[in-house]
């Protein structure tokens, strides 16, 4: 009788330990699923940037594309295309070099570009997306070519002084504009301006002008309010003339007439218009 009692025991203890380990077993927790890479991850691009190599004239530009997508597997491909009023004007294929999209388009001075880059999958799923439009800006120098290429300097005087022998500019204003593509990417900058005046054509003094900081465009805009030219003796009808010299970081020179004056009886009369 007391050996059933002791084998019931036995089972009893064995069948609980089962229960037990099952149980623990169940409350075990669940491990952590490791993420995959997902082949139907949406189209898109995780960053761009452009850039321009400027042409020997101001006529036009390469701009370069870099891109790098959100994903890229066999079958995936990408455009670099360029509209203009809305029409297509340039679009090349890009290559990709394991990371990123790249290509480059040439186009001509023209202000208005915009710049798209066409994703399509080996399944015929296509992706625009716009990396530098006028109403979503990226680079406005690229936006606006024709503008950004050009360069220019203008001076107007509205008001000078004669005493006989030195002529002053009181009141004057000076514009200077560099071009705002280049090639490596530095701003080019004004690195002198000059204005000169002369008597038949021969430089007779000159001024040069302390520079400011560019403005958010790289130009310049400087008021002359002293600019003082000492004068020779003069005869009747003799004219002076003023210009302005520019000398810009790239080693290109800009120009620009200033007002021509004109003696008589004693006087300097400044020309209008």
């Amino acid at each position: 009788m007391k050996r059933k009692q002791l084998f019931a025991l036995i089972a009893l203890t064995v069948v609980c330990a089962m229960a037990f380990c099952a149980c623990s077993k169940e409350a075990e927790p669940t491990q952590p699923v490791q993420e995959t890479f997902q082949e139907d991850q949406s189209l898109g691009l995780a960053s761009w940037e452009l850039s321009a190599a400027t042409w020997s004239s101001p006529n036009g530009a390469t701009v370069n594309l870099t891109a790098v997508p959100e994903r890229h597997i066999d079958g995936d491909n990408a455009a670099f295309v360029v509209r203009l009023e809305g029409e297509e004007i340039a679009s090349t294929a890009c290559d990709f070099d394991g990371t990123n999209y790249t290509a480059s388009l040439d186009l001509n001075a023209a202000d208005g570009y915009c710049y798209y880059v066409v994703l399509s999958a080996k399944d015929g799923t296509r992706t625009e997306v716009a990396v530098n439009t006028p109403t979503n800006p990226t680079d406005e120098t690229l936006i606006d070519m024709e503008s950004s290429l050009n360069s220019y300097c203008s001076i107007v005087v509205t008001d000078c002084s004669f005493d006989g022998k030195w002529l002053t500019i009181t009141n004057g204003q000076v514009q200077i504009q560099p071009p705002r593509i280049a090639d490596d990417q530095q701003a080019i900058l004004c690195s002198q301006a000059m204005l000169i005046l002369s008597c038949n054509g021969e430089t007779i003094d000159s001024v040069s002008l302390a520079l400011p900081d560019p403005g958010v465009n790289g130009g310049y805009d400087l008021q002359i309010t002293s600019s003082a030219f000492q004068i020779p003796a003069m005869e009747d009808d003799q004219q002076l003339s003023l210009s302005l010299e520019v000398t810009l970081s790239n080693g290109q020179s800009l120009s620009a007439p200033g007002g021509t004056w004109f003696y008589n009886d004693g006087q300097l009369l400044l020309a209008v218009g």
